[in-house]
């Protein structure tokens, strides 16, 4: 029996982003594997592989584009490539590079080898005890979930995998589970993870990049609130606020301290990258640092405040919201690029300074720093709680606590403005609004924006309502009738390749010749 080669897995995290998809794992003769799993630091190792999976090109560029791109936030800037450019004109056919989803499967795996084999440590180290077992089961788990999270949101329906790869003797050809199986497996995940993961690693780094309860407790809180079960996502919204250890930088220090400096206060999960062992090639090729202003994405003249679809300077009665917003101008540049766009300051930036004029002075992040990659944090957990609320029902309490939850994020980066009154958003819709326009201010390009238009189309059960948010970036044939008003179409094909080379998937409906061809 053919056994895999666990230095080669170890090894192959490293290079994920040329892999092809999860079905090229396949068992190697070598190292056998049982020989391998003989003590807690052997285990910890393959653990680690799951998180450098998370961390690869692959993966950020697949969090960006996927959860980015797509929405309004994102434009052309200096340069994409040409797939780059055909999701940003809705033509995405199965041979785009983006509908690959190997880097998820392939940590994935890393997760299943690790649950598989680490209970077997348990017998041959004395020191490896079952409540250390379960502490870093809760990590794989939560990372597992983390990225079937991202695929059931990209995908829809996919193939749901929890065995890991070990001989040729398994059927590595299988079709997909429906969207609710997926997310039922994701739940019960993160339902162990909640039992087991550590609230504290001694370390701030460990706190920031590492999933700990408060980090098992967000993405339940996503998970929850995109599967609509809003009772249960405030519920763990208010596990992760409970826990004073995070707390809100102040606005003026947000783009310092939160996305330049990183591991900040109010941050509950977020990647770590280290120069000197992998940098965040992803956040610098598409947001631009100090040796590349112009990243390969800017943020679209449309969403100005000189256009009507601004997030920023909003009419709404007799007042304007974020009129003076801090996040306007430390998310992107208020002149025009050369591409006729604006220039994405967030990542880029080490800090925008104000001059006495009320004109900024950007200092960009040197070659020589990188940053990490936010996942979750406070501001996020908050504006989560508000849409559940919405959602949950209309009573005035709810309402009240809706404005309330708006107003923590809305006045730290509006420091001269009143809150934001109730009075003037008397409905469910308008607040829904408010809730979803706040989170574009306070969540500008950091992979949320797709995922949170998506929700509220889901919510709406019409495919239609995206076209006011996205139609103003389309032009020629983007626009034509069927490319945004069939839900289908909003999740991405399954690539061309999956497809030829395992007989059990079959095509996102959208996708399908037939429909292509129209």
């Amino acid at each position: 029996m053919k056994k895999i080669n666990i230095i080669f897995l170890i090894i192959l995290t490293m290079v994920l982003s040329s892999c092809n998809g999860w079905l090229d794992i396949r068992p190697e003769n070598q190292t056998v594997l049982e020989d391998y799993w003989q003590s807690e630091s052997q285990a910890t190792q393959v653990l680690s592989s799951c998180y450098r999976g998370l961390t690869t090109d692959a993966c950020i560029d697949r969090m960006i584009v996927w959860g980015e791109l797509r929405s309004d936030n994102l434009t052309v800037g200096s340069s994409v490539t040409s797939d780059i450019a055909k999701i940003l004109n809705v033509n995405i056919t199965p041979t785009n590079a983006y509908a690959d989803w190997g880097v998820f499967y392939s940590t994935i795996n890393f997760c299943n080898t690790f649950l598989h084999f680490a209970p077997g440590v348990l017998e041959k180290d004395q020191n490896f005890t079952p409540t250390k077992l379960h502490t870093l089961e809760a990590e794989a788990k939560a990372i597992r979930a983390l990225c079937y999270f991202y695929l059931v949101r990209t995908y829809k329906d996919v193939p749901l995998v929890t065995e890991p790869s070990i001989t040729d003797a398994q059927d590595y050809y299988i079709g997909k589970s429906p969207e609710s199986v997926i997310l039922d497996t994701i739940i019960s995940d993160l339902k162990f993870a909640q039992k087991y993961a550590r609230t504290d690693y001694g370390k701030g780094a460990y706190n920031k990049g590492r999933i700990t309860l408060a980090a098992v407790n967000a993405i339940l809180a996503d998970v929850y609130l995109w599967d609509q079960q809003y009772a249960k996502c405030i519920e763990a919204c208010d596990l992760v606020l409970q826990n004073k250890s995070f707390t809100l930088v102040a606005g003026d220090k947000v783009l310092s301290d939160v996305f330049y400096t990183g591991n900040s206060t109010e941050s509950i999960f977020e990647l770590q990258f280290d120069k000197d062992v992998q940098s965040n090639n992803m956040v610098n090729y598409y947001y631009g640092y100090e040796g590349n202003k112009s990243g390969a994405l800017s943020f679209p003249i449309y969403l100005t405040r000189t256009g009507n679809f601004c997030p920023f300077n909003f009419a709404v009665s007799i007042v304007k919201e974020s009129e003076k917003d801090i996040r306007e101008f430390n998310s992107c540049s208020t002149i025009k690029n050369a591409y006729g766009n604006y220039d994405i300051y967030k990542y880029a930036l080490s800090q925008n300074i104000e001059n006495a004029d009320g004109t900024y002075t950007p200092k960009y992040r040197s070659a020589g720093k990188t940053v990490n990659w936010i996942l979750y944090r406070l501001s996020d957990i908050i504006l989560m709680k508000a849409e559940a609320l919405v959602q949950q029902n209309t009573s005035e309490a709810n309402k009240k606590q809706v404005m309330d939850l708006v107003n923590i994020t809305y006045k730290r980066s509006n420091l001269t403005a009143d809150s934001l009154q109730l009075n003037d958003y008397n409905d469910q819709s308008s607040l829904e609004k408010l809730v979803l326009r706040e989170r574009q201010r306070e969540l500008l390009f950091e992979g949320k924006r797709w995922f949170d238009l998506l929700r509220y189309v889901r919510r709406k059960n019409d495919p239609t309502v995206i076209l006011s948010y996205i139609a103003p970036k389309l032009s020629g044939n983007a626009m034509s009738s069927n490319k945004l008003s069939v839900m289908d179409a909003l999740y991405m094909p399954i690539s061309k390749y999956q497809i030829e080379i395992n007989p059990k998937l079959v095509q996102n409906p959208f996708y399908l010749d037939e429909n292509l061809s129209n």
